[in-house]
């Protein structure tokens, strides 16, 4: 296996997680915490640019074949973008991964767009004869209702070049969407669970087979010093309610003894029990 692509097995599941790139951020530029409280700790971590990883999850049950998330790096950063790590190669992309892993596009039968953040979505769809088709055609395209009815998409929509146009419009034009309002069962074993306040309709998914779970989180943490210091977040998230999704998260999780799968944090981990909360504890 590559260093871009992981297998987990988890019981009757084999989960896969799929790097299409990493991207270069500075916690003290996107996060919500002033610098009098992350100096004393964390200076170094927060002051040096780090690379983030750009994370989709495959999930491989008898009779389903689930991704969640799908991401075309050469959207998320161009050549002009400057998130781009300088002198960078790329993994090969989300299709050409799959296909490492025995996955054809026309397998996968659910799609979960974990939130609508252009990163998480911009590779549903691709250009084939001057028009956008669906990357997955057999498909069923799951996103939370909340981030389809915020009023930017909606605005975006309705410009036919827009990136949303291109890609959840196709996909909602195409009868292959689906707004899901609040937890949903997709196969046994399988569920979304409404995880708001990364975005509105941010949503993660549980994976559980003969008594071992997993949870693929999104971005409902970006960096695993959020699970030790919950309310320090990035400064688009809703802080009260982002909050509130990562307290069920917790709980849920050291529960179950789950393992956890972050979009943009490289390890796959489980969480530990601390004095005053949790921990990140890489596998």
């Amino acid at each position: 296996m590559t260093d871009y692509l992981r297998t987990v097995p988890l019981g009757k599941a084999t989960v896969s997680v799929i790097n299409v790139g990493d991207l270069i951020l500075r916690l003290s530029a996107e996060m919500n915490v002033p610098e009098s409280e992350w100096r004393p700790r964390y200076a170094a971590i927060f002051e040096r640019p780090s690379p983030f990883p750009s994370q989709c999850i495959h999930i491989a049950l008898p009779g389903a074949s689930v991704l969640v998330d799908a991401g075309n790096y050469a959207i998320s950063a161009p050549p002009d973008s400057l998130y781009l790590p300088p002198n960078y190669q790329p993994p090969p992309g989300l299709m050409v991964q799959l296909l490492e892993i025995g996955v054809r596009p026309e397998d996968v039968t659910h799609l979960v767009i974990t939130h609508a953040h252009f990163d998480h979505y911009d590779g549903v769809t691709a250009e084939r004869n001057g028009e956008y088709v669906p990357c997955f055609p057999n498909a069923r395209c799951f996103l939370g209702k909340a981030d389809w009815e915020q009023p930017e998409t909606q605005k975006a929509l309705q410009d036919p070049n827009s990136l949303e146009s291109l890609t959840l419009g196709v996909m909602h034009r195409q009868g292959l969407l689906e707004l899901v309002g609040g937890d949903r069962d997709l196969v046994p074993g399988i569920r979304t669970i409404a995880a708001p306040g990364e975005s509105a309709g941010h949503q993660v998914v549980r994976v559980h087979s003969e008594g071992q779970t997993l949870y693929c989180l999104g971005d409902l943490y970006h960096h695993t010093i959020e699970v030790e210091q919950p309310t320090w977040m990035v400064t688009w998230a809703n802080p009260d309610i982002n909050l509130a999704s990562r307290h069920a998260l917790v709980k849920a999780a050291l529960a179950e003894n789950a393992l956890l799968i972050a979009a943009h944090i490289p390890s796959v981990g489980r969480l530990e029990g601390t004095l005053s909360g949790a921990r990140w504890v890489a596998v």
